[in-house]
């Protein structure tokens, strides 16, 4: 007895202390109590109302239907609940009143964030738990197979565990109270519009995958293919949103955005070798092109953080600066700094591009009419239009409002800026005009969708005409204040610099 309590002592001081503080809170708090009896109770008075039908002896779908609701239920609770309880206790530990119960400790701050992570998802487990009975029972009464139940559980699982992620990530923003409950609410909304949503695309009567047989594919290329698309997408987007939210919590003096990017371009390769072998054996574009979109538009809003990060590096990351000329440059994308960061979400974009043309170029045949070419035009405008609002935004800062805002919120006046081009702008045209055209939005980053929409070629080369052009003319404004970021990033005099490490 004694040696398993050893074995017991030992397994508690290998895990994380985080996930240790959160549990006991939990199990000595009656909130946890509390919704594990309500939902066990709204479990059985459902699966109850259920076996009170007659139709229940003789149907065949009776199973089925039961496990819908179910699983809307546990969806529901699981995607709002836990995602939104873990985001606020870490936005209440990260105001300024508690500031010291997060920052004054010896453990990283990874640490920190996957503790909350891996602690949200035992909370999950134990609801998935207490509706495992109910669930299982639903395979008895006919109508669903067991492929298809741990199927949908496990995908469930993973977006339950994604929706997690960003809710940590959120709650882990630098702003002030009132920004926090706005972006807090956003979150909410987003998620509570996403839960009928996901139900109608995976257990909708006549709609969901559960009704296209999942347990008879489970041995075929394309369940396989598809089934680890999800789990890589997953894994990908709760590896970002967490090295993110690392990076959020660090010390400013700290290298904080080298992480995200190295992890950023290392998911970038390995899916991309995923994609082109999924899109090779499928005969179909469609990997292709979801996952270069995805990336493009990730680093369209890489650009805008960038935008908003220091414009000097800190002695603390001067000492970690490469000494041969010939490794600066690669370094300098990766390390924390404005220019920097720029400069490498514009490389990983047009490194997108150009990967799609060169495996265009090898499987021609995949492409439908002008796809390719109203695809590759598109994201270029994209692209532009984000880096040229990024970059306007920074010089406006820099030149008018460098008293007024803050560095860190240079986002924000590109976001209005883009809000400005999609809907002031072309409400006022249509004013002045008295007629309603689809060039009002000409000056919008949404201009190539709206034209691909509309099947409208000419509005997609006017946009994208006009996207370069606007990033020409600002990026060569602030030519000058990129250059004097790579000519400042070099290390300190001498290998013992006694400079301070504290900024």
């Amino acid at each position: 007895m004694r040696s398993f309590t050893h074995f017991l002592e030992n397994v508690g001081n290998t895990l994380n202390p985080i996930v240790i503080k959160e549990l006991r809170q939990a199990v000595q708090g009656k909130f946890l109590a509390a919704v594990l009896l309500l939902f066990l109770g709204v479990q059985l008075l459902t699966v109850g109302l259920f076996l009170m039908d007659d139709s229940v002896s003789w149907s065949f779908n009776a199973g089925r239907n039961i496990f819908r609701t179910l699983s809307s239920m546990l969806m529901g609770t699981c995607l709002i609940l836990v995602p939104a309880y873990t985001g606020l206790r870490l936005a209440i530990e990260r105001s300024d009143a508690n500031v010291d119960l997060l920052f004054i400790t010896t453990l990283h701050p990874r640490s920190i964030i996957w503790g909350k992570f891996f602690a949200a998802l035992v909370f999950t487990a134990l609801l998935y738990g207490a509706c495992m009975p109910f669930i299982t029972l639903t395979f008895l009464l006919r109508g669903i197979d067991l492929p298809s139940i741990f199927v949908l559980l496990v995908l469930n699982f993973i977006v339950i565990a994604v929706a997690i992620q960003s809710s940590i990530l959120v709650g882990c923003l630098p702003a002030n109270r009132v920004f926090k409950i706005i972006i807090g609410l956003v979150w909410f909304l987003i998620m509570t519009s996403a839960v009928p949503v996901y139900i109608t695309l995976t257990v909708a009567p006549g709609m969901g995958i559960l009704d296209s047989g999942i347990g008879s594919r489970v041995g075929s290329w394309h369940f396989f293919a598809v089934s680890m698309g999800v789990l890589v997408s997953g894994v990908a987007f709760i590896g970002l949103f967490a090295n993110l939210a690392t990076a959020l919590i660090s010390p400013l003096s700290a290298n904080r955005a080298m992480p995200a990017r190295i992890y950023i371009s290392v998911v970038w390769i390995v899916t991309g070798l995923g994609v082109t072998i999924w899109s090779v054996q499928a005969s179909n574009i469609a990997p292709i092109g979801v996952w270069a979109s995805v990336q493009i538009v990730l680093q369209c809003v890489g650009l805008l953080v960038a935008v908003s990060e220091r414009e000097s590096v800190g002695n603390r990351v001067r000492q970690s600066i490469p000494r041969r000329r010939l490794l600066r440059p690669p370094a300098f994308l990766f390390f924390s700094g404005a220019g920097g960061g720029v400069a490498w979400s514009s490389l990983m974009i047009i490194l997108t591009l150009l990967f799609v043309a060169v495996w265009s170029s090898a499987y021609p045949h995949l492409w439908g009419g002008n796809e390719y070419e109203e695809f590759m035009v598109c994201m270029s405008a994209l692209g532009m239009f984000a880096l040229s609002y990024a970059l306007a935004a920074s010089f406006i800062r820099r030149r008018i409002l460098v008293k007024r805002i803050a560095g860190c919120h240079t986002w924000l006046i590109a976001l209005i800026m883009m809000a400005s081009a999609t809907t002031i702008i072309p409400l006022m045209l249509f004013f002045l005009s008295g007629t309603w055209a689809n060039g009002w939005f000409i000056g919008s980053p949404l201009s190539p969708f709206i034209s691909i929409a509309n099947g409208d070629d000419e509005l997609l080369e006017a946009s994208a005409l006009l996207a370069g052009a606007f990033a020409v003319f600002i990026g060569s404004l602030n030519l000058p204040w990129f250059v004097k970021q790579v000519i400042n990033f070099q290390p300190p005099r001498g290998r013992n610099s006694a400079n301070p490490l504290t900024e």
